[in-house]
């Protein structure tokens, strides 16, 4: 057993990290925000 918490904190990190991976570092950041990362990333 351990802390619920914690647990739950490295489930979310697993899962985010996949998501990151499949998806790149851009996945948790808000579209809006993507979009203009993505126009500087291209200049």
């Amino acid at each position: 057993m351990g802390n619920p918490a914690s647990v739950r904190r490295k489930k979310s990190e697993k899962r985010r990290a996949k998501f990151e991976k499949r998806l790149g570092v851009l996945a948790y950041v808000p579209k809006e925000v993507q979009e203009e990362l993505k126009k500087e990333l291209k200049k």
